[in-house]
């Protein structure tokens, strides 16, 4: 039989290519960005996209994040292409179709739902298994991961899948050693890059944050594995005002291998690090096909890429900007009013209170998101109560919210918080729940699927929106690759 070999394409886009054909995961195969069009990639995709979607047979989707679910590079498929996605047994809620939903609406109709731990047959010789995720974080239950086996090799893949012990010992039972697994190696967090502080102070907090490496530590702890390939946390930030996130904010695969020299040495486990364009196959190992990185100077590198897409980053920042202002208030309330009659009463397990502030000229308003445990969330005008964080919101930001062009689950990423009160558990439980509830369970700007979210806007489907190319950009980039490292 034909070995599996892997390619690497960008964050957590693997091909994986067997007797079965070519199977691609989680494709945010573009250089756009996410999370309120504030967070890039580094390094960046440098496998075009039109080169990329020929002959696939199958597409793999873990859960709906929009680093794994991105529509604008999910617009480059063949709507006819092999979708495999993870079911959510346990949980019969609306939130639970989101991704199926998300697909449908793009004309993606060839979709196979999978169970927790069902196993699928690609080949007489291949089976696919999704991996459900733990329940140990509770409100990330749409996350999944997979294996793909066959007599002679098993591929991992975790992404950014919570894991636990008991996870990792079924699937020991179920597989054995592990050949190569894939797991997430840095997320995004919003301290301290994203809070109001003096920049020292930023520089201290940042210095002070260990990576604590728990899923990670699981995958080694409680599973045979023999290498691993830390993916999925190239996040970078391009804008001029954001660019001290790419110290504040981030990791590096180098610190990760660097932790599992340290920690682990007695398992012999090889860190293997992939950039865009390598491939890996059990018979001959890593094929390096991409530059090396200088991961002990990489902030020259990303500021390197900002300036090759600074015409990208500027369109950006000038379309957001160009969002309607007018009655800023007025349409404020009017949004928050029709959100708090549509917003799930469910999963509120916390008691927190943020204050919305928007600033700049055509607003000097604020307003209160109150949340009360298994009672509701609702935004409340007119109040002056204590709260236990302030978010500052640019005017610009928030128009492009009220607009439809941003998400209001993505806000935090676009503005600056500060901590009023000393930091509670209940504090990031609100901030979960709203991530995947505010906007009524879409979790794409592009795709509105709840018709009750901004029903004035007649086009739903709007797969390029935010979307700007520059000439030659492919070109440009692998050019850059080649200069930056």
């Amino acid at each position: 039989m034909n070995p599996l070999e892997i390619t690497y394409v960008t964050h957590a886009c693997i091909k994986i290519q067997g007797e079965f054909g070519t199977l691609l995961t989680d494709p945010w195969i573009l250089n756009e960005p996410i999370y309120g069009f504030t967070t890039w990639k580094f390094p960046p995709a440098i496998i075009p996209p039109d080169a990329l979607v020929k002959d696939l047979n199958y597409l793999y989707i873990s859960h709906p994040h929009e680093d794994h679910l991105h529509v604008p590079s999910l617009h480059y498929f063949s709507r006819e292409i092999k979708i495999l996605l993870p079911e959510y047994t346990d949980y019969p809620c609306l939130r639970a179709q989101t991704v199926e939903l998300t697909l449908r609406h793009l004309g993606f109709y060839n979709i196979k739902k999978i169970r927790p731990w069902q196993t699928i047959n690609l080949s007489a010789n291949e089976t696919f298994t999704i991996i459900p995720a733990s329940k140990d974080k509770y409100w990330d239950w749409e996350n999944s991961g997979f294996v793909l086996a066959t007599p002679h090799c098993k591929i991992l893949n975790m992404n950014d899948c919570p894991s636990s012990k008991e996870i990792y010992e079924k699937l020991d039972q179920c597989f054995g050693e592990i050949d190569l697994g894939f797991v997430q190696y840095s997320g995004v967090s919003m301290f301290p890059g994203r809070y109001r502080m003096p920049i020292e102070s930023m520089r201290e907090a940042s210095a002070k944050r260990k990576h604590s490496w728990v899923q990670q530590k699981n995958m080694i702890d409680f599973l045979k594995i023999k290498r691993i390939a830390p993916f999925a946390g190239d996040f970078a930030w391009l804008d001029d005002e954001l660019i001290h996130c790419n110290w504040a904010n981030r990791a590096t695969p180098k610190l990760f291998e660097n932790f599992v020299k340290e920690n682990y040495s007695e398992k012999n486990i090889k860190v293997v690090i992939m950039y865009p364009t390598d491939t890996w196959t059990l018979e001959e190992g890593l094929q390096r096909n991409h530059p090396e990185i200088d991961w002990s100077n990489y902030l020259t590198s990303i500021n390197n890429l900002s300036l090759k897409l600074s015409k990208k980053v500027q369109a950006i920042k000038q379309w957001l900007e160009s969002s309607n202002k007018i009655d800023l208030e007025v349409r404020s309330r009017a949004y928050t009013s029709h959100l708090n009659a549509w917003m799930t009463k469910e999963f509120i397990d916390f008691n927190a209170r943020i204050r919305f502030i928007i600033e700049g000229p055509h607003a000097g308003f604020s307003f209160v998101m109150q949340g009360l445990e298994n009672e509701c969330v609702k935004f409340i005008w007119d109040d002056t109560d204590d709260v236990d964080q302030l978010l500052y919101i640019p005017e610009s930001t928030w128009s492009a919210v009220l607009e439809g062009k941003m998400l209001l689950t993505n806000l935090q990423w676009a503005s600056q918080n500060f901590q009023c009160k000393d930091f509670r558990v209940e504090i990031a439980r609100m901030w979960f729940w709203f991530e995947n509830h505010a906007d009524l369970n879409n979790r794409n700007p592009q795709v509105l699927i709840d018709p009750a979210l901004h029903p004035h806007i007649a086009q739903r489907i709007r797969p390029m929106l935010g979307v700007f190319t520059v000439e030659d950009e492919w070109k440009k980039l692998k050019d850059t690759i080649e200069v930056i490292t």
